[in-house]
């Protein structure tokens, strides 16, 4: 879930005042503008696919993060911390994309001082990532208030979720009408 999305979902939980939702409208509007001058830099310039970041590290003013693509090329990127804000989300997208292509979860994560240590898996594979503690402080963070808009909102828009009681109700009744008792009827 993109940082979109989430102020999707306040937008959603704020209907009620007119003036706060123009407001954020116009925030969403400016950051989506902002941020997407950071789309390519996480795409191979050579192939198109995307870029797997595996090393992060912050020195001075900024981040430096290395990695490949899906097939393989070598990237260094050299970004701006003042811009943070502007492509954080495309390096833990970055971060979180497995080699083959699949997204990572967390399987172990070891903070340290200056380095945090990310053990991710998919279904195939199993990898490191090492990434500055400054910029995985961010990211953790950003993570935790997706999972907590989801829990508060609800899903995004456009998933329907079946609620698990008309499930069983409509199983029971197409039972009771496949053995419906027969010495009952006149």
């Amino acid at each position: 879930m993109s940082n979109f999305s989430v102020i999707n979902l306040i937008l959603k939980y704020l209907e009620n005042n007119s003036f706060t939702i123009k407001f954020l409208k116009n925030i969403v509007s400016e950051m989506e503008s902002m941020a997407d001058e950071y789309v390519d830099i996480f795409m191979c310039i050579e192939c198109r696919n995307p870029r797997v970041a595996t090393d992060s590290k912050v020195k001075k003013d900024y981040a430096l993060i290395s990695g490949k693509c899906l097939k393989g090329h070598p990237f260094d990127l050299k970004l701006p911390m003042d811009q943070e804000h502007k492509w954080i989300g495309y390096l833990k997208n970055s971060i979180y994309k497995c080699r083959c292509g699949m997204p990572l979860e967390d399987f172990k994560v070891k903070e340290g001082k200056k380095e945090t240590q990310l053990t991710l898996k998919c279904t195939k594979h199993k990898q490191t990532r090492n990434v500055d503690t400054v910029l995985w402080l961010t990211i953790s963070t950003d993570k935790e208030t997706e999972k907590t808009m989801q829990q508060e909102l609800g899903p995004e828009p456009g998933t329907t979720i079946p609620k698990p009681k008309e499930l069983e109700r409509e199983k029971a009744d197409k039972n009771e009408e496949q053995s419906a008792p027969q010495k009952w009827s006149k």
